[in-house]
């Protein structure tokens, strides 16, 4: 592609996601599909952009981009409130990946005749929601910070919980030897490390941020020491982006947490590190969604891809619908809150980067699982979108 076609197109697609915004403050249309449809215009339509070469990309592009969200989001998250609703988070991150997961698995075995680990690795794959997506979305939306936080911290779970569970089940397939004790201690410890982990970072940043007072580039710093958290924590053993999470959650909270309290630098990272930041994601988020566009395939339109595609579909959102009104009923949340979320269940680049693995890895029978990925992630972030919409314009 040339150079000047290339700073065109990405230009273009800069003013796209800047009217994507704007509309919806305007009349509550998601951007997702509008970026969604350019993605696709560029890539199997007009093939400007070849897929296959977008695929070496996906795993760097999908992380950087949900710790720069998740970054964004703890920063808007109330400590109080995370701890609070922690455990409503963890219920309906729990029940939507275990229900999902098992119905599907149970769908492709005895429905589609798959064998049975070709179908739980690929309802693994599936069975996570996109913290990348679900979080720039309840920002914007009239709900509640409890309903807020209980989505976010849900979304970053449910990522965690997926690929700790494809890549134990990789493992499986090369060894036939890890049980099922490994997966559970696996994902014990990923968090574990990750929140210990975020803490520690987010305290000793805090005092590094006191220590630059307000000298300049203080948020490329703060960018470069979230891209060493989560380096480190995968080092450790645990979760990158919920180390970020984390490390977000005590940086936007440093003027709640009583043995930081005082004169600090809360006001640099209100008024400097937040603003920034939000530039920042808005770029990266931009991008990422015409990124998965570009990642469709002419295969989604094969009339039996089409009749399994929605078939995932409709368990995801029966699946979803059973895990809410469990957690609903549960915590007494109200009629309002059940619908965010219920509809906050769109797939996103993860559930794409995990579908990619068991191929790479040589695991028989996981050829078309980045095909019906794809088509997974339009489908439910169209029903996403109608969701939102609906519920802004009661809201109006």
């Amino acid at each position: 592609m040339d150079v000047p076609l290339l700073f065109f197109i990405a230009g273009g697609i800069i003013l796209v996601g800047f009217l994507g915004d704007y509309i919806y403050d305007r009349i509550k249309v998601p951007d997702v599909l509008l970026l969604l449809g350019i993605g696709i215009l560029l890539g199997p339509v007009f093939g400007v952009v070849d897929h296959h070469r977008l695929a070496e990309f996906a795993e760097y592009f999908g992380t950087f981009t949900l710790v720069v969200i998740l970054f964004e989001g703890g920063m808007d998250v109330k400590i109080r409130l995370l701890l609070r609703e922690f455990g409503n988070a963890t219920i309906l991150a729990t029940l939507s990946f275990a229900f999902t997961t098992a119905a599907i698995t149970a769908f492709l075995f005895y429905v589609q005749g798959w064998p049975f680990f070709p179908s739980i690795l690929m309802a693994s794959v599936l069975g996570c929601t996109s913290a990348a997506i679900v979080l720039p979305i309840v920002a914007k939306m009239s709900l509640k910070d409890e309903t807020r936080t209980v989505l976010g911290v849900e979304s970053a779970m449910s990522d965690v919980l997926a690929v700790v569970l494809v890549i134990s089940l990789i493992e499986f397939s090369k060894l036939e030897s890890i049980g099922i004790e490994k997966p559970l201690r696996a994902i014990a410890s990923s968090f574990s490390v990750a929140i210990v982990a975020g803490t520690a970072f987010g305290l000793f940043w805090y005092k590094v941020l006191n220590i630059l007072g307000e000298r300049k580039y203080a948020y490329m710093v703060t960018l470069g020491a979230m891209m060493m958290v989560v380096a480190t924590v995968d080092y450790l053993g645990g979760s990158g982006p919920i180390a970020v999470l984390i490390f977000g959650v005590i940086l936007g909270n440093c003027g709640d947490i009583p043995f930081v309290r005082g004169p600090g630098q809360c006001g640099l990272i209100d008024e400097t590190i937040k603003f920034f930041h939000g530039e920042v994601t808005f770029f990266i988020r931009t991008f990422f969604f015409v990124y998965l566009g570009m990642m469709i395939t002419s295969e989604v339109l094969s009339p039996r891809h089409i009749a399994v595609s929605l078939a995932f579909l409709c368990i995801i959102v029966l699946m979803r619908y059973v895990s809410v009104e469990f957690m609903v009923r549960s915590s007494g949340k109200g009629r309002e809150e059940k619908s965010a979320f219920f509809y906050m269940l769109p797939r996103g680049l993860a559930t794409a980067v995990l579908a990619s693995l068991p191929m790479a890895a040589g695991v028989e029978g996981s050829g078309n699982f980045i095909v019906y990925a794809v088509s997974v992630i339009v489908l439910t972030n169209v029903v996403m979108t109608f969701g939102v919409l609906s519920m802004e314009r009661k809201n109006t």
